[in-house]
Order: C-alpha cells, then sequence, then structure tokens
C-alpha cells in the first residue's frame, strides 16, 4: 500500500497549486504510516479469554436449544394425551369456553335427571322444616377446623343472584336472530294478547294501589292515566310479522326504558310502575317473550317480587309465548326468592316434559293427532326432545349451562343436597362445563351441611364415573382442581370410605349396602393419593387439613364425632319422611277398613313417643320440689300425673282404645290448626 501511494506522488502534474498540495499530501502519508506492529502479552490473553467465552456462548446456546427442543417434544406428548382423552370423551369442552350450548345428547341425560328429581320431591313439610344438624358451636368449629368447611355468611352470597349478568344475557338474547317466537297472525290473536296486557296491566296497578294507598297513587298522573287506559281497553297492537326488523326494534327500545324506569329511584313507586304500564299499553305491537323476561328480572332486580308474580302468571296462563333460554332462569331465580319451593319444582318439572298443565310452552301435541298425521309420528319418535305426559306429548324446554347452574343453586338453596349431588354427577356424566364456582358451591353446601347422603352419593358417583372426573380436572386450572380435591376428600371422610383398616366380609357387606364395588372404591382411592403429588398447592387452595399436629386419638375423635352427627342428621331425615308418609295414608282416597287401624297405631305410636320425651324431660331437668309451692299447683301436678297414668294404660290397649284416645285428646280440628298442609310439593 505504501508503495501504491508513493508512486502515486511521483506522478507528473500541471504544477498549480491545487496538484502541488495533493500531491504533497500524498507523498506524506506514504512516508508517515506506520509498520506492522508485534502484539503485546495483555491483547493475546484477552483475545484468549474472548475466544473461551464465545465457545462456551456456543456451548451453551446448543444446549438449550436441546433443552427446548426436548421441553416442546414433551409439551407435544402432554397435548396429544389430552387430545385423545377429549376424543374419548366428545360430548366435553373447555371449562373457560364461551358457549353455553349443550348437545342433545347431554340434555336428554339433564332431562332424565330432571324427571327423576320431581317424581322423588319430597313433601311440603320436609322442605319447610328440613333436617338439620345440631345448632352447637363445638360441632360448627370442629366442622371449620376439621374439614375447613365455609361459613354460613359466604354460602349465602354464593346463592346470591347476579342480576347485571342475567341483564345482559336478555340483551344478548334481544339481538339474536336464531330464536323462534309465536306472534299474532289474525284479528283474534291480536284480541287476545290486548286482554292479557290489559289483565296485567290493571293487576300491577292494582298491586301498587294495595301497597301504597289510593291517595298516594292519585298523585302520580301517569299511573291515573294507565288505569283509565286499561279500563277502556285503548290499545292499538299491530301484526309483528308485517314488519319483523321493527317490531325487534320496537321491542328493544321498549325492554331498555322499561330497566331504566325500574331503576329511577328519582320517582316514587307508583310514577315509575305507571310509565311502565303505560308503555306497555302505547306500544305497537304486543310486549314479546323479551319484555317478560325483562319485567320479570327488573321487577326481581329491586325487590318487587309481588309484582313478578303478576307477570310470571301471565306467561304461563294468560299468554300462547315461546320461551327463550332465559326466561326459565329468570322465572326459577323468582321462586328461589319467593321461597317458593313447590313453583320451583313444578318448573323443573316443565322443563323435563312432565308437568301436565302448561308443560314448557315449547309445543304439545294431542295423542290423537300424533296418530292420525305422520309427520307428528316422527317427532313424537324421538323420545330424548319429547315425553309423553296423560294424553299429551310434551316437548322439553332447551336446556343451558346458566340454566342448569340456576337449578344447581336453587336446589342447594332449598336444602336439597341429595337432588343438587345427583344433577352434578349428570353433568359430570354428560361432560357439561359448569363454571369452577358452581362446582365448588355444591361440595362447599354438602359438607357444611354434613349431609351424609349427599356425601355418599357424590362419592359413589365419582368413583363410577372416575374417567369423567379426571376429564374434568384436566380442564380447569390447577387451584381450583386442587380445591375440588380436596372438598372430594373431605366428603371421602365424612361417609366413612377412606378407612383403610376395614377390610373382610365386614368392609365387603357396608361397601355393598351403599352400592360401591370394592374395585371402584381401591381405583378411586388410589387416584387420590396420585392427585395429592399432581397438585402440590392443594394446602393453599383450600384442601382438607386432618389435624394441627395433635395426637392422632383426637383427630379420630374428631372425625367420629362429625360422622355420628351426620348419621344422626339422617335418622332425622328418615323420622321426617317416616311422619310425612303416615299422614298421607289417613287421606280420604284410603278405605274406611284400612284408615281405622292405620290411625290406631299411629295414635298409640304417638301417645309412646310422647311419653318417652316426658320421661327424658324429667331426667334432665331432675325432681321438683313442690313443698315450697302454692296448693293448686300441687293438685294440678297430681292431675298431670294422674292423666299420664290414665295415658300410659290406654296405650297399653289395643283395637279401638287408642283411637278414640287419639280423636278425643290428640287430633287437632282444622279451626284450631289454619294454614297447615300436609300436600305434596307440587304447587
Amino acid at each position: 500500500m505504501q508503495s501504491l501511494w508513493a508512486r502515486v506522488g511521483q506522478a507528473r502534474h500541471c504544477g498549480c497549486r491545487a496538484c502541488s498540495t495533493a500531491t504533497g499530501g500524498i507523498g506524506r502519508r506514504a512516508t508517515g504510516v506506520a509498520g506492522r506492529r508485534r502484539a503485546t502479552l495483555a491483547e493475546i490473553v484477552t483475545a484468549c479469554y474472548s475466544s473461551i467465552f464465545a465457545t462456551a456462548a456456543v456451548v451453551d446456546a446448543i444446549r438449550k436449544d436441546d433443552r427446548r427442543k426436548e421441553l416442546d417434544r414433551q409439551l407435544d406428548e402432554a397435548r396429544k394425551e389430552l387430545s385423545d382423552l377429549r376424543e374419548r370423551s366428545p360430548n366435553t369442552v373447555l371449562i373457560n369456553s364461551p358457549s353455553s350450548k349443550l348437545t342433545i345428547d347431554q340434555m336428554d341425560d339433564v332431562w332424565g335427571t330432571l324427571k327423576g328429581i320431581y317424581r322423588r320431591r319430597p313433601y311440603m313439610k320436609e322442605i319447610h322444616q328440613p333436617a338439620t344438624i345440631t345448632a352447637s358451636e363445638l360441632i360448627s368449629s370442629l366442622n371449620t377446623d376439621f374439614y375447613n368447611a365455609v361459613s354460613e355468611t359466604s354460602l349465602r352470597a354464593m346463592r346470591q343472584i347476579d342480576y347485571e349478568q342475567l341483564e345482559r344475557d336478555l340483551e344478548t338474547e334481544e339481538v339474536d336472530k336464531n330464536l323462534v317466537f309465536r306472534v299474532p297472525l289474525n284479528e283474534m290473536h291480536i284480541q287476545r294478547d290486548s286482554a292479557a296486557m290489559h289483565q296485567v296491566v290493571q293487576k300491577l296497578l292494582r298491586r301498587v294501589e294495595e301497597s301504597l294507598g289510593k291517595r298516594a297513587t292519585q298523585q302520580s298522573p301517569t299511573f291515573v292515566e294507565a288505569q283509565l287506559m286499561a279500563a277502556e281497553g285503548r290499545t292499538n297492537y299491530s301484526y309483528p310479522f308485517v314488519n319483523p326488523v321493527r317490531a325487534a326494534e320496537n321491542s328493544t327500545i321498549l325492554n331498555r326504558r322499561i330497566r331504566a324506569l325500574a331503576s329511577a329511584e328519582y320517582l316514587d313507586l307508583g310514577e315509575r310502575i305507571g310509565r311502565i304500564c303505560y308503555n306497555l299499553l302505547v306500544s305497537a305491537y304486543p310486549p314479546d317473550t323479551h319484555t317478560y323476561n325483562t319485567l320479570i328480572v327488573a321487577f326481581d332486580k329491586h325487590g318487587h317480587h309481588l309484582l313478578s308474580d303478576v307477570v310470571v302468571r301471565s306467561f304461563f296462563f294468560e299468554r300462547l309465548l315461546r320461551p327463550t333460554p332465559s326466561t326459565f332462569t329468570a322465572i326459577m331465580n323468582h321462586y328461589k326468592t319467593r321461597q317458593n319451593h313447590g313453583q320451583f319444582l313444578r318448573c323443573i318439572a316443565r322443563v323435563s316434559g312432565v308437568d301436565t298443565v302448561t308443560g314448557a310452552k315449547v309445543r304439545r301435541r294431542h295423542t290423537g293427532d300424533v296418530a292420525q298425521w305422520p309427520l307428528l309420528q316422527t317427532w313424537a319418535a324421538d323420545r330424548r326432545i319429547q315425553t309423553r305426559t296423560g294424553r299429551w306429548h310434551w316437548e322439553h324446554s332447551t336446556l343451558s349451562t346458566k340454566l342448569v347452574e340456576t337449578m344447581l343453586v336453587g336446589l342447594l338453596h332449598f336444602k336439597l343436597f341429595s337432588d343438587a349431588a345427583t344433577l352434578f354427577l349428570s353433568c359430570v356424566r354428560s361432560g357439561i362445563s359448569l363454571s369452577t364456582k358452581s362446582m365448588a358451591h355444591v361440595f362447599d353446601e354438602c359438607i357444611s351441611a354434613l349431609d351424609w347422603r349427599a356425601a355418599v352419593q357424590m362419592i359413589r358417583g365419582l368413583m363410577y364415573n372416575l374417567q369423567e372426573w379426571k376429564t374434568l380436572l384436566s380442564q380447569i386450572d390447577e387451584v381450583s382442581a386442587a380445591y375440588l380435591l380436596g372438598r372430594a376428600s373431605a366428603l371421602i371422610d365424612l361417609c366413612g370410605l377412606g378407612n383403610t383398616g376395614q377390610r373382610g366380609k365386614l368392609g365387603l357387606k357396608r361397601l355393598q349396602k351403599l352400592g360401591i364395588s370394592l374395585p371402584h372404591r381401591t381405583q378411586f382411592l388410589e387416584y387420590m393419593a396420585e392427585a395429592k403429588l399432581l397438585f402440590p398447592s392443594k394446602e393453599a387452595a383450600g384442601f382438607q387439613t386432618l389435624g394441627d399436629g395433635g395426637c392422632e386419638e383426637l383427630r379420630a375423635s374428631k372425625r367420629r364425632l362429625l360422622q355420628l352427627e351426620s348419621l344422626l342428621k339422617e335418622c332425622e331425615y328418615i323420622r321426617k319422611r317416616t311422619h310425612s308418609i303416615e299422614s298421607k295414608l289417613l287421606k280420604r282416597y284410603f278405605p274406611t277398613w284400612y284408615r281405622i287401624p292405620m290411625a290406631s297405631f299411629i295414635g298409640a305410636t304417638a301417645i309412646q313417643r310422647s311419653m318417652e320425651l316426658s320421661h327424658e324431660m324429667r331426667q334432665v331437668l331432675g325432681p321438683i320440689d313442690l313443698s315450697t309451692s302454692r296448693r293448686r299447683p300441687r293438685v294440678r301436678a297430681k292431675k298431670v300425673a294422674k292423666d299420664d297414668a290414665s295415658l300410659r294404660d290406654d296405650a297399653s290397649l289395643s283395637g279401638e282404645g287408642p283411637l278414640k284416645l287419639l280423636l278425643r285428646m290428640s287430633t287437632p280440628s282444622r279451626e284450631e290448626t289454619p294454614g297447615i298442609s300436609d300436600e305434596v310439593a307440587t304447587t
């Protein structure tokens, strides 16, 4: 390079100033370039270190790449196993999936379960006064410490209705184009819908007037105007099928206005209801199912349950409307809020097709019409979608995840834990994706109530549906899965199926009485043991704790006390059911020759039970010293003792003695017990 620069400097030039300056600079650069310099020791060491680090980085990158490939391979294998597991259970979907639609097979399984729940429904008095555990602070404390039972305050919060979410669901349904409705097609239909709306408005206004008083309601001008319009029958509804788009827009605007008026706290109740009724009457089209759903939810949300009763009754008995997916959700929530267990169970019958009065209002056909028309015969042949009850074929109502969860929470609200466990197991068996909140609610309610019957039913169902139980746990997050496993372990301990010390014939006989096979129990307990390793965060997720480090005998005593309390509750349940059945055996539809000895037996048993209770009370209270009492109470005490002896003598008699005693002293008249009903919970 230096020689090249030197030759350039020697080249001839014109001698001008610019060329001389350039040639001189090139010459100085050529002579000023330094020669090759020898590397120092420090530079050599630095280069070696850099090479070593670079080599180590390359080796580490190769190892990380191999590790990444290995993890990808393991992840692919896990995904493949999960995919195979889902293929073996094709009806399952992800728990977090936004879709709430169910397949026909899933709905068929749930419909069958609902039919069984309604046919095995308890009597009214059993739901009014259900069997409960002892109101003891010791039992409550042990249940909380030993089984991590949820407090009643938390359970009450779980049962609360999310009206905001329900209103959002109703708004979503209003824009759903796939829903099918019944609309008036002729003048008679329009007149019938108009008359029904007049009755609804008049009943709403009358109930508000009874609540606030006539003077208060007359101060609301809109209330008075609505009264006049309803009395005169001033409505001018049009046919929705003429312009369906405009009818849908009218319904959306009307529903939005109803929700706004129901929450308008700046208006008094009379003015609010008056404006709502006025809008119902001046609407261009008859109020549809969306409007009925909006009225029910809006009234219940603000505590006007008496007004919701009017709308619900009109839907079932005065209109021919077809329900939407959220209609029965709103109605069941209404009956749950009203504590009307009979109508709640009636809704279960309507959904499943066993109600003989209104059904689900989806579709019904007479058996004569089915026998005459081949098209109806094809429809009636599919027993998954309809049920023949009496002389009618009733089509079932379409189910959704929200509706199933509403029924589940309602059954828990009415203390029907066994029925709730049956419905939950049906969902597990058919692969219905319930929310983790609803699933945890079922376990928490059963544990808090120490319900032995529901615990045995839950564990037995999970044993015989172990694969579906594994699938369900694999589709939820680790914390939720750990919590459900902990709750299941508590139920196993409560019903005594986790004790491994009982072997031989006694253990087999006990399992046979509970309807459980030994292989299923062994396999289920092995899986629960493996789950302790698969879910290490169970303790943080509320897993069952069996003690705080105390001695094993103390823990066994605590466990045994809770198990005995659960069995005592089961005995109380059987006693209440027996009394309910006894009262039904005296009804007039049984022959007289059967009722007379039955009354004798029931009366003698009741007297004997009263004597035993009196004896227990004397033992608890001890002897009473009457020496310092006045003479009249002492005579009364002697008379009671004499009557007690005569009762004992009469109770020992047979034949008509107990019957006469029962009719004379034990049986109250209908005037003495007004409002008491022992009928089955059907209304």
